[in-house]
């Protein structure tokens, strides 16, 4: 909003250099005040982990979309990635969904060059899905589960992974979202899930 008044102005109002100067003012304090508030979800969530007695190798946080009240954290554990929200309106302890790693399904093809390009794609947070079938489920865990208005949900990348233990290849496809296209009234409630769990998990009234 201020660049845009900014670049209304000629280039000799006074106006023009206050715009400025507020905008990198609000914009830089709410790039500190995010840095504070994801140190202070980092530790919720590090509190909770030492509470529990779970042994972690790395905590990685991020905001979810549009605002910096509600915090999604990925955490390692040495066989499993666990899943879980905080949002600075909670009054109930964080849960967390827990994802096996096995990475030992696919441990046969770790030169495979589409496999590697994969794993890089994923940032290495990934966690691999048996099926009944030869096929299997390749989650890639940085974007979280989506909440779908049906009241289903997926992760927003998952791939399809077919091995041929032949010729050491594998067939990749992206697996759709059960809603890809939605419409503005599905979009509408996906967003209204989000300001629920943003309005944070409530204890029941005494």
């Amino acid at each position: 909003v201020f660049l845009i008044l900014t670049i209304r102005q000629k280039r000799t109002s006074k106006k023009r250099r206050y715009y400025n100067n507020v905008g990198l003012l609000v914009s830089s304090s709410y790039l500190v005040l995010t840095f504070l508030l994801k140190w202070m979800a980092f530790s919720q969530f590090e509190s909770v982990l030492k509470t529990q007695h779970i042994e972690y190798l790395q905590i990685d946080t991020r905001p979810s979309p549009l605002n910096a009240i509600l915090w999604s954290a990925n955490i390692e554990t040495k066989d499993a990635y666990l899943l879980g929200n905080y949002s600075f309106f909670d009054s109930k302890p964080i849960t967390f969904e827990v994802y096996p790693k096995n990475h030992d399904l696919l441990s046969a093809h770790s030169d495979n060059e589409d496999w590697k390009d994969l794993i890089l794609f994923s940032g290495g947070e990934y966690a691999l899905e048996n099926t009944e079938s030869d096929t299997i489920l390749i989650h890639d865990l940085r974007f979280g589960k989506m909440q779908f208005p049906d009241g289903t949900s997926d992760f927003v990348f998952t791939f399809y992974g077919v091995p041929s233990e032949e010729n050491n290849t594998i067939d990749f496809s992206q697996k759709p979202l059960p809603n890809e296209k939605l419409s503005s009234k599905d979009m509408k409630q996906v967003f209204s899930g989000l300001w629920e769990t943003i309005k944070g998990n409530k204890l029941p009234p005494n």
